[in-house]
């Protein structure tokens, strides 16, 4: 075997292939000792989905060489859905071979599932991500970022976040009216209760709803999102893979 990852929770490659499934049709799982990677573009070209899961997110890990590995995100998300709450999965590729293995077991050993992927040749540039400093960088619970942009969105196409020392503001104007949520930072027992706002300098910036409800849908993957803002950079919108050890989507 070139590749053997054994993860202990399935439902953590779940989530992630779930909330990248509407943005990315078909990606290159990079494979290498530091673990899997994915950059890819949308079809419009407007957002750039990047994947970190480190090699310490499972439990064994082996790659021999580095590797890509070019599945479609539909069928990926079809197999891995027969994974139940608590199954671990294994995935297995050997030297050259034309499809990846999954091994789905049960928490109790007493179901073993097994599938076969068809592998698949996708033409893909990998893109350095220029070191950004944000202006702003927000961090605040993924579910509320996920309501806020479902409820604003039907309002409008846009919205405009503002965000000062004072707290975020989530505005949406539109031909049936505006809506505006403001987040203040709170304190909170819970980190994933907690608004934290870090603010350089006010920033003002505008983007496409139907992407960012697309980005909250990855709310499963942690508790909290982190935004990073900057007056003419793009939106940055992160979410650790339950923590910072395993990787992060972006």
């Amino acid at each position: 075997m070139v590749l053997e990852a054994h993860l202990q929770q399935a439902m953590l490659l779940k989530k992630v292939v779930d909330a990248m499934k509407d943005l990315c049709k078909d990606v290159n799982f990079d494979c290498s000792e530091k673990g899997l990677q994915v950059q890819s573009m949308d079809s419009s070209h407007v957002a750039l989905v990047s994947l970190l899961l480190r090699e310490s997110a499972f439990s064994e890990f082996k790659c021999d060489r580095p590797t890509s590995l070019g599945m479609n995100v539909d069928s990926l998300g079809k197999i891995l859905k027969m994974c139940g709450q608590n199954d671990s999965l294994k995935l297995l590729w050997q030297n050259d071979a034309d499809i990846v293995s999954f091994q789905c077991e049960s928490g109790e050993d007493d179901r073993i599932a097994d599938f076969e992927l068809k592998l698949m040749q996708i033409e893909s540039e990998h893109m350095e991500i220029p070191e950004q400093h944000y202006k702003v960088v927000a961090k605040l619970p993924s579910t509320e970022f996920q309501k806020i942009c479902r409820d604003l969105k039907e309002f409008g196409e846009t919205m405009q976040v503002k965000a000062s020392k004072e707290g975020i503001t989530f505005s949406v104007q539109g031909d049936m009216g505006a809506g505006n949520v403001m987040l203040k930072p709170r304190e909170a027992e819970k980190p994933e209760e907690k608004v934290t706002l870090t603010v350089h300098e006010p920033v003002s910036a505008t983007f496409a709803l139907c992407y960012l409800v697309n980005f909250a849908k990855a709310a499963p993957l942690c508790g909290t999102v982190e935004l990073g803002l900057g007056p003419d950079a793009p939106l940055l919108v992160r979410y650790n893979l339950e923590n910072a050890d395993n990787g992060h989507m972006q």
